[in-house]
């Protein structure tokens, strides 16, 4: 391999590394585009959803109400059959608190 072949590859090199880092830039924009109130506002109202927050509590209710930067969730009564319909507590959640939501599987 002579000198020219050896600038050549490297030429090569920084050509696809500044190609994988646009990708990379594009994919990240992507993701930062799409907050975390948008997902939320997805989730239609009366929806069983588990809510794990950051401290590591748990809450397992349907969503009734969503603000600028906030929800209302009505603790069911029970997982199964016609209890569900029943609620025992409402809790205002603030988004920053909510580590995970997640929806029941089948819907």
């Amino acid at each position: 391999m002579d000198e020219f072949d050896v600038i050549a590859a490297g030429l090569l090199a920084s050509d696809r590394y500044e190609q994988e880092e646009a990708a990379r830039e594009v994919l990240a924009a992507g993701d930062v585009s799409v907050e975390f109130a948008d997902v939320l506002r997805r989730v239609r109202a009366g929806e069983v959803v588990g809510i794990t927050m950051l401290d590591g509590s748990t809450l397992r209710g349907r969503i009734s109400r969503v603000g600028q930067d906030w929800f209302r969730v009505a603790e069911v009564a029970d997982e199964i059959g016609t209890a569900r319909a029943r609620s025992r507590r409402v809790h205002e959640v603030r988004f920053a608190g909510v580590g995970r939501i997640s929806r029941e599987m089948g819907q």
